[in-house]
């Protein structure tokens, strides 16, 4: 996305793409590093406790991951913005 973005092109699929790769990554990571930490992941004196509360909002910022895969479709299969 970054690369096509500096020749001047259109990155709306490839930044959609990026996005909801990111946020889904972002989850699972955050998710995984609790598990790890236990209980100890819920005190505010670690760092892992302030990623639990906002990686849930990664996904749901600038269009909840559902409404991206629609746009990516759409995108993908080249319909009209009506269709889907």
């Amino acid at each position: 996305a970054a690369a096509k973005k500096d020749t001047g092109q259109r990155v709306d699929l490839e930044s959609g793409m990026a996005k909801l790769f990111a946020s889904e990554m972002c989850l699972e990571v955050t998710m995984d590093s609790m598990r790890v930490h236990g209980g100890y992941g819920y005190l505010k004196d670690l760092p892992v406790e302030r990623y639990y509360r906002d990686a849930p909002l990664m996904i749901i910022g600038e269009g909840t991951n559902e409404i991206m895969r629609l746009m990516i479709a759409k995108q993908l299969l080249r319909l009209p913005e009506y269709q889907l």
